[in-house]
């Protein structure tokens, strides 16, 4: 079967929807008459135009955004990541097959792709590593090291979404490649977990009482699998989502000072937004353990932030606000506010470096 994100399939779709639509338009008068089978062909065939036209039209908007990256990312199925997950105690660093499998983009930074078992959360997922184009001349080279010279950045996508995003759609590598080419940011490597790791259910990355612990998969998970697989030492990471990876970028840098020093949130929102059919004790419960406004005010203040939304936004805007209101006396906030657009990819993307930039300086200041 056709992968969900090919774009073979989106031209069969199409193809298919304009060829029913032309042979209908032909032969239309062959299901003319007022007999029960004429009639029942003649809506059969609209219906079938109506279905492939709205299915064309989605599959084209999913190969946009990177929304689904499977067919059984989009109907909620069970993708049996955990029989193929490679398990922290098996996890070996980098190694000369690790490298030559690597895709190499055309600004010559390497894309390694992993199916991993979280160490603490036992979440099996997907998670890539970009290493930025000076890193992977220093990987290429016998000793497969990445020196001393790099800033770690977990970049988070959306709900619903894919790490692929990041690289895709929201040119995330291409526009690393091009500061590090113009020495506007220093080596870079890019940690890109999957965060949608419960077929069918937005997780919020929270960790969940007796379910999930999506928390502790993007942070400790991530950072135990990036210092088993790249050798990277204890030094703070930056975080970088839009839409709800926003939100999961600013919880992981309050709620994990010792990990993360910096977030960028893109649109993002500054409480979790809870599923449906969530009990009433479950969102009290939660509400009240991710309450980043009662951290900070608490004495967690070890932490930087930029906040990017569009004012058009009004949902991500009215978040911002709130929040920049509630805490910006006590930690560092530098707050971009956007004048034109919503919330989509073509308003973000422009973005991207300014974060990525924001970021930079705010690791070179971390004593």
């Amino acid at each position: 079967m056709f992968s969900l994100l090919s774009l073979s399939l989106e031209i069969i779709f199409w193809v298919a929807t304009f060829a029913a639509l032309i042979l209908t338009v032909i032969f239309w008068h062959k299901f003319a008459q007022y007999k029960w089978h004429h009639i029942a062909a003649r809506f059969s065939l609209i219906i079938f135009i109506q279905v492939f036209a709205l299915a064309s039209v989605g599959i084209t908007v999913n190969r946009y955004g990177d929304f689904y990256d499977s067919w059984s990312d989009l109907f909620g199925a069970q993708q049996q990541l955990a029989k193929i997950a490679i398990t922290s105690q098996v996890l070996s660093s980098l190694s000369e097959q690790d490298i030559r499998k690597a895709k190499t983009t055309a600004g010559g930074s390497l894309i390694f792709k992993e199916i991993i078992q979280g160490a603490q959360s036992q979440v099996s997922n997907v998670v890539y590593v970009v290493a930025s184009p000076k890193i992977a001349t220093q990987l290429k080279l016998p000793t497969h090291t990445i020196g001393t010279n790099y800033q770690i950045i977990e970049l988070l996508p959306g709900t619903p979404g894919v790490p692929q995003t990041w690289i895709g759609s929201m040119d995330g590598v291409t526009t690393m490649e091009n500061l590090e080419n113009a020495n506007k940011i220093q080596p870079t490597i890019l940690i890109i977990p999957a965060i949608n790791v419960v077929p069918g259910q937005d997780t919020e990355c929270m960790n969940f009482d007796g379910g999930a612990q999506v928390e502790t998969w993007i942070t400790s998970d991530m950072q135990t699998f990036a210092q088993k697989f790249l050798g990277v030492d204890s030094r703070p990471w930056g975080a970088f989502g839009y839409s709800t990876g926003g939100w999961c970028a600013a919880e992981a840098a309050v709620l994990h000072q010792d990990q993360y020093s910096r977030a960028v949130s893109l649109a993002g929102y500054f409480q979790p937004m809870f599923s449906l059919g969530m009990t009433k004790r479950e969102r009290k419960f939660l509400s009240a353990k991710y309450d980043l406004v009662k951290v900070i005010k608490a004495g967690a203040t070890n932490t930087k932030l930029m906040i990017i939304s569009s004012v058009k936004d009004k949902f991500a805007a009215n978040s911002a606000r709130t929040f920049i209101n509630q805490v910006d006396s006590v930690v560092p906030i530098k707050y971009i506010p956007i004048s034109q657009g919503g919330h989509n990819i073509e308003v973000w993307k422009p973005y991207v470096a300014s974060g990525l930039q924001w970021l930079n300086q705010q690791s070179t200041q971390t004593p």
